[in-house]
């Protein structure tokens, strides 16, 4: 009988590890989230479902995002910007100070916890860590349990009755995020690599986000439609089950990083039944409402039910040379009560923006009734 006991327990503690993190939000205790889990279908479509909600609600509703990961873990020490590995290395050596930014940002109102792996390859992982294909794979992976893990002593920190909803968004970065050359916010590199290259990239982090039980995939600093193109491809071919956001990095209130239109970039993509967001992050805040607009006119006359995604940075440039440089851009509070009135279902902030501003963004929010 204590053989068995024991043996059970261990049963439940792997079956936890393995949940999908919109569930934790559900139940109390152990128990309680297990057989709420064997109940429900995957909840892979409950985010979908909760987006359309808020779009219907009046005042809307509106998911707030996290800020900055490398920013922040920057600015508690840890020396990643000249790291060609940047955040992702931390899942090796430290992830622990991974899990402590992503608890601040919870205990700042974020209701989305995005994971380490912006920067996180195959290639990468070989190269600079020595690793296997399988432990760059357990790596990635890793990325998804550390975001889970904070959930969990959030929630326990909480200690309510009726917790919120909480989700998991695996970071898919651009293929120019490996390169640690700033690649990723112009886009220079479409021009050197195939499409298939590209797909074959990507694949093996987004199966291991998808199979770590990511609540949605965040393809995020996206320079390029063909990239954005070639990732939604790759999502509807071998990850049919699965949901993303797609956000472009721009140069302009009129242009992807590498030139294209925006509205052609997200017309590119919104007829995917899988992208449930599309719109920008990590570019200046000063730009953001524009693009939104132009966004918000092409998605009303496609088939897309995806809502507007917006998640810029402080305002400040990146360089391979000299990291972060030039000035932020003077916070308003308001900035993001106006990306909502462009349209925006899904707010937050990028690089440089950290728990207070996130915080800051929460309360102005709470004021005018959009969460």
């Amino acid at each position: 009988m204590i053989r068995r006991l024991w043996n059970r327990k261990k049963a439940m503690r792997r079956f936890l590890m393995i949940l999908p993190t919109g569930v934790l939000a559900y139940g109390v205790g152990v128990q309680a989230l297990a057989f709420s889990r064997m109940s429900q279908p995957l909840c892979e479509s409950k985010l979908t479902e909760r987006l359309k909600e808020y779009e219907r609600s009046k005042p809307k509703k509106v998911l707030l995002l996290d800020g900055g990961l490398a920013s922040e873990l920057q600015n508690n020490g840890f020396d990643v910007d000249s790291d060609p590995l940047w955040s992702a290395r931390l899942l090796h050596t430290n992830p622990k100070a991974i899990r402590d930014v992503h608890l601040a940002y919870l205990r700042a109102g974020s209701r989305v916890v995005t994971t380490a792996s912006y920067q996180a390859s195959m290639k990468g992982f070989k190269e600079h860590l020595g690793f296997s294909d399988l432990e760059a794979l357990q790596l990635i992976n890793r990325s998804v349990s550390i975001a889970r893990e904070a959930i969990a002593e959030y929630l326990n920190e909480l200690n309510s009755n009726h917790p919120p909803e909480l989700w998991i968004a695996g970071s898919v970065g651009p293929y120019g995020a490996c390169l640690h050359d700033g690649s990723e916010y112009s886009g220079s590199y479409i021009d050197t690599v195939t499409k298939h290259q590209l797909k074959e990239w990507h694949k093996p982090r987004i199966k291991a986000l998808v199979e770590a039980g990511a609540d949605v995939l965040a393809v995020e600093t996206i320079p390029s439609m063909i990239e954005a193109k070639v990732v939604v491809d790759l999502l509807e071919s071998d990850f049919p089950s699965s949901k993303a956001w797609v956000t472009f990095t721009c140069r302009n209130e009129r242009e992807t990083a590498r030139g294209e239109k925006f509205e052609d970039a997200v017309r590119s993509i919104c007829e995917s039944s899988q992208v449930i967001g599309i719109g920008v992050n990590c570019c200046d805040p000063n730009i953001t409402s524009s693009l939104l607009e132009k966004g918000a006119k092409v998605l009303p006359s496609s088939n897309s039910t995806a809502v507007l995604v917006a998640y810029p940075n402080s305002g400040e440039k990146w360089s391979s040379l000299e990291g972060w440089f030039g000035r932020p851009n003077p916070k308003d509070t308001n900035d993001c009560i106006h990306w909502v009135e462009a349209g925006a279902g899904i707010v937050g902030g990028c690089c440089r923006v950290g728990p207070k501003e996130i915080r800051s963004m929460r309360e102005a929010l709470e004021h005018k009734g959009h969460i």
